[in-house]
């Protein structure tokens, strides 16, 4: 029974949005990816920062961004009703970190 429901969360996919900053300043028109499973979609955040994603799959996914020629990246939960992630880079030790806040 838990299989079947495993799989059949997986097949429902789903949905992420949030915004992403570095200090106080919203970063506009930076990549943003979302790797689920076998499935990868990509897209850049809009003048306010804000993002939105949706994934053939749900579940544990990676969601990376791309910035100042780093990748920094973080493990996030996908799933069928949408979610929201407010995100910040930091920089620590010289490598850009991304936070949940």
């Amino acid at each position: 029974m838990l299989t079947l429901l495993l799989v059949l969360t997986r097949l429902a996919g789903g949905e992420i949005s949030g915004d992403l900053r570095s200090g106080d300043q919203y970063l506009a028109d930076v990549p943003v990816k979302l790797a689920c499973g076998t499935d990868t979609v990509e897209a850049k955040t809009d003048k306010s920062g804000s993002f939105r994603l949706r994934s053939k799959e749900a579940g544990k996914c990676r969601l990376t961004v791309i910035w100042k020629d780093q990748s920094p990246s973080l493990d996030v939960v996908v799933f069928e009703q949408p979610a929201k992630y407010r995100l910040v880079i930091e920089t620590v030790d010289g490598k850009l970190v991304l936070k949940r806040v």
